[in-house]
C-alpha cells in the first residue's frame, strides 16, 4: 500500500471510529490527525476538511445498504415474502461488518448535522421504498392482509430488524450474548414473527 493510500485509510478508520464515539461535533481536526498520525493538513488535502471526511465516513457506512437494495430490487421474480426475507438477511449482514453504523443512526436522529438530509434520507427514503414496494406487491398478489397500513408495517420491520443491534450493548448488560449467531436468530425469528402479523389470514 502507498504512502497516500495508507494516510487515507487510516484517516477513514480512525474517523470511523472518533465519528460514532462522539459525534461530527464532538471531535476536532487536531484530534483526528493525532488519532490517526498524520499532518492535519492531510484531512484538507484528501477530504476537503472534516466535513467531507464525515460525508466519506456516512457513504462508506451506507454503502452496503444501497448495495443490498440493488441486488434485491433485480431479484423481480421473487414473491413479496421472498424479497423481504432477502432485506432481512442483508441487514443483518450490514451490522455484523459494520458494527458501529447504529451508532451513526443514532447520532444523526438525536443531533442531525447538515449530512442528515444529504446522506441520510436519501438512504433511508429507498429502503422504505423498497418495503413499501415490497408490501404493496405482498398485497397485491393476496399474501399479505387487505387492510394492512404499509406505512406503518414499513416502520415497523426496519425497527423490527434494526432494534437488536441499537440496544445490543445495553443487552449484553443484562443477558449473555454471542453476537453472530444470537443477531442471526434474532434476525430470523423477529422476522418471522412480523410475517405473521401481516400475512393474509385463510379465512380473509
Amino acid at each position: 500500500m502507498d504512502l497516500e493510500k495508507d494516510s487515507q485509510t487510516k484517516l477513514l478508520e480512525t474517523a470511523t471510529t472518533l465519528f460514532a464515539q462522539k459525534g461530527f461535533n464532538g471531535v476536532s481536526v487536531r484530534q483526528l490527525a493525532e488519532a490517526a498520525n498524520v499532518n492535519i493538513a492531510a484531512i484538507s488535502y484528501y477530504f476537503r476538511g472534516k466535513e467531507g471526511l464525515y460525508q466519506a465516513v456516512l457513504e462508506e457506512q451506507f454503502a452496503p445498504i444501497a448495495a443490498a437494495l440493488s441486488q434485491t430490487k433485480t431479484a423481480n421474480k421473487l414473491s413479496a415474502t421472498e424479497q423481504l426475507s432477502m432485506y432481512a438477511k442483508h441487514i443483518a449482514i450490514i451490522h455484523r461488518q459494520r458494527p458501529l453504523f447504529t451508532r451513526f443512526i443514532f447520532n444523526e436522529v438525536s443531533n442531525p448535522t447538515p449530512f442528515f438530509d444529504l446522506i441520510f434520507k436519501k438512504y433511508i427514503s429507498k429502503i422504505f421504498q423498497f418495503i413499501t414496494g415490497a408490501l404493496t406487491k405482498g398485497i397485491a398478489d393476496g399474501d399479505f392482509a387487505a387492510d394492512l397500513n404499509i406505512n406503518h408495517a414499513a416502520l415497523s420491520l426496519a425497527g423490527i430488524m434494526n432494534f437488536y443491534f441499537i440496544v445490543n450493548p445495553l443487552a449484553k448488560t443484562i443477558m449473555p450474548l454471542d453476537n453472530t449467531s444470537d443477531a442471526e436468530e434474532y434476525t430470523v425469528q423477529a422476522y418471522r414473527i412480523y410475517l405473521d402479523g401481516i400475512r393474509r389470514k385463510k379465512d380473509e
